[in-house]
């Protein structure tokens, strides 16, 4: 059987007072040590999520800044095309306008060297007409 002796007491006081040192000297700065890594880790950890986070906002920022832009850019090049075809269509109207001035002018240009012709041949008609008939008459 077990026997409590002095010993034993000895034994049991030098167990707890070992206890003690090791608790003092080994495993509480390793408690610690271990503490202040776990929160480095979290600070790490927490830094890494909020830089994310911003990451992503950045992401996002740049995202919708390039969807502005290009939004931008089609309304650009899209109003340059109306205006582009406008212009287009107003040299077009204004080049078939003076086109047909240009036409209208030389058809009373036409009219008018028509009549002087007429005129002429009529005048012409009228003095051969005169000669054919005085020849006729003598």
């Amino acid at each position: 059987m077990l026997e409590f002796n002095a010993t034993f007491i000895i034994a049991m006081i030098s167990f707890v007072v070992f206890i003690f040192i090791m608790n003092t000297i080994f495993y509480k700065p390793i408690l610690n040590i271990i503490e202040e890594r776990k929160k480095l880790i979290d600070s790490y950890y927490n830094d890494a999520k909020n830089f994310k986070a911003e990451a992503e906002n950045i992401i996002q920022e740049k995202d919708n800044k390039l969807a502005e832009t290009l939004s931008k850019a089609k309304a650009i090049i899209s109003k340059g095309t109306l205006d582009a075809e406008n212009k287009a269509r107003a040299l077009t109207d204004n080049a078939k306008f003076e086109a047909r001035e240009k036409i209208a002018e030389q058809k009373d240009e036409l009219h008018k060297q028509t009549d002087a012709i007429k005129d002429n041949l009529k005048t012409e008609v009228e003095n051969l007409s005169d000669v054919i008939v005085s020849r006729i008459l003598e």
